[in-house]
């Protein structure tokens, strides 16, 4: 791995035991530093204490995705990749960080209305995916250059091996990434 990779993320799935008609589908809350936020990422290799959080509600447009009177949300923060931290203590703070900023933002107390979690991390980002230190986007966009080093969506050496997703090309993010399955197909479809 030669190439720097990007960043990963923690991301906590939680059940909310409450609606909340002031958030929408999707909904950011900033830190109040960006610039320490990601020294702590890329130098500290840690969760930064006022991390930038994205929670994405399904349910908001699709009312069956959480029981009655609940809202099923997907909780993420930047996070860096997996150099051996003790992520145990750095998921403890950043859930105990995360819960403390959402309440006083929202004026409510969070911890108690979550009656279901999972979480998912960088280690466990690799190991599920293969994607090396849990990087979401593959390798890093820290250049010019970046985009001529994704790799391409097929092999060159296995015939009909194809790729798609966020760590290939044209990168990551979901129209990047359905871009890249496009790419993917029609490489495919072309063969027929």
């Amino acid at each position: 791995m030669n190439q720097e990779r990007s960043s990963s993320a923690i991301i906590f799935y939680w059940g909310i035991r409450h609606l909340f008609p002031e958030l929408d589908l999707h909904n950011i809350f900033f830190t109040q530093d960006y610039k320490q936020e990601f020294e702590c990422l890329f130098e500290k290799k840690s969760v930064y204490n006022d991390p930038t959080i994205y929670i994405n509600i399904t349910s908001k447009e699709e009312s069956s995705d959480a029981p009655k009177d609940s809202e099923n949300w997907f909780v993420m923060v930047n996070a860096p990749g997996d150099f051996g931290q003790d992520w145990d203590k750095i998921i403890q703070e950043t859930r105990k960080n995360i819960i403390s900023k959402l309440s006083r933002i929202l004026n409510t107390d969070i911890e108690s209305l979550i009656e279901v979690e999972d979480i998912l991390t960088p280690p466990l980002i690799e190991r599920k995916t293969s994607s090396y230190r849990g990087s979401l986007y593959g390798t890093a966009s820290n250049s010019k250059f970046a985009a001529f080093l994704r790799h391409p969506n097929f092999s060159n050496r296995i015939e009909n091996l194809f790729y798609c997703g966020g760590s290939v090309h044209p990168g990551g993010g979901i129209p990047l990434c359905l871009l890249s399955a496009k790419i993917t197909a029609d490489l495919i479809t072309k063969d027929l």
